[in-house]
């Protein structure tokens, strides 16, 4: 039986390198169900979540409340393209466009060139650190890695994966190897080229346990995995609520207001769920008080 969606760490090279892996496959699977993707947006939009997992899980893991959100905008057919995650484990994504023409399209030509914008942040305290860095066009693991050495000043290297099959996402996952200060330059290089020639993660991930791919791309490495008491399991959660799809309605102008109240209400729909919330002219008429004000 198949292990669920979790977070694994280890450290190798006599501890100057920390290790942080997630399986992602039931999370990515269930965005894709949800969502409606085409297998390349099942493909780009479950690297942007296991990304936003791995980066949340280099904060202070003792403030639950800390995420990270990704969000590539690009060129390509998928338009925005955004994962969040949190450093407990939630996860949930969002495609502009789920369903692009082209088939055959891979990820980077379907995100094509653009920016990505990264917000770590702790609500509901504290303004959101947002950073944010060119499109490289050669992959989000690559971005990521860039992101990582630009942000930090620290060497890091990203594997990231979706494995489609006909009937969905077989296997999805990733990990992160970074290096801790004063680690040997010589070690730094022998870890590089191992991640660099590493198989493809989500094809290990479809025929054995995360913990076994994590060591097969680290192998020669003495790589260990810590206490597995210490796993994080992984879900795809959202945290939309009633009042937060009512908020950008108390954006719109009065007259937009009353048009909707004329009609009898409005339904906002979870861009990340797909959660309908009907609001009808109570709580419009509610909005538009604010407008007297």
């Amino acid at each position: 039986m198949d292990r669920p969606d979790r977070i694994i760490q280890g450290m190798a090279v006599d501890g100057h390198f920390r290790i942080i892996a997630a399986q992602t496959t039931t999370a990515v699977e269930t965005a894709r169900e949800i969502l409606d993707l085409a297998p390349v947006a099942a493909d780009a939009l479950g690297r942007a979540m296991t990304g936003a997992l791995l980066l949340a899980r280099l904060l202070d893991k003792d403030v639950r409340n800390q995420f990270v959100s990704l969000r590539f905008e690009g060129n390509g057919p998928l338009g925005t393209v955004i994962g969040d995650g949190t450093v407990a484990g939630n996860v949930r994504g969002y495609v502009a466009n789920p369903v692009p023409q082209d088939p055959m399209l891979d990820v980077e030509s379907a995100i094509g060139n653009g920016s990505l914008t990264v917000v770590r942040g702790t609500p509901p305290a504290g303004k959101p650190y947002t950073s944010q860095i060119l499109l490289g066009g050669t992959g989000i693991a690559t971005d990521l890695t860039r992101y990582l050495m630009r942000s930090e000043q620290i060497a890091s290297a990203v594997l990231l994966g979706v494995y489609n099959k006909r009937d969905g996402v077989a296997a999805a996952g990733g990990m992160i190897v970074q290096a801790f200060p004063h680690a040997p330059e010589e070690a730094i290089r022998t870890l590089e080229d191992r991640v660099r020639k590493a198989p493809s993660f989500s094809t290990l991930l479809a025929t054995m346990p995360i913990e076994e791919a994590v060591a097969t791309v680290l192998t020669d490495t003495g790589y260990k995995q810590i206490d597995e008491g210490r796993e994080i399991p992984v879900a795809y959660a959202c945290t939309c609520t009633r009042e937060r799809a009512l908020a950008p309605l108390a954006l719109l102008e009065r007259h937009e207001l009353e048009e909707m109240i004329a009609e009898g209400g409005t339904e906002i729909v979870c861009q990340f769920c797909g959660r309908k919330y009907e609001f009808g002219r109570e709580d419009l008429f509610a909005l538009t008080a604010t407008h007297d004000a």
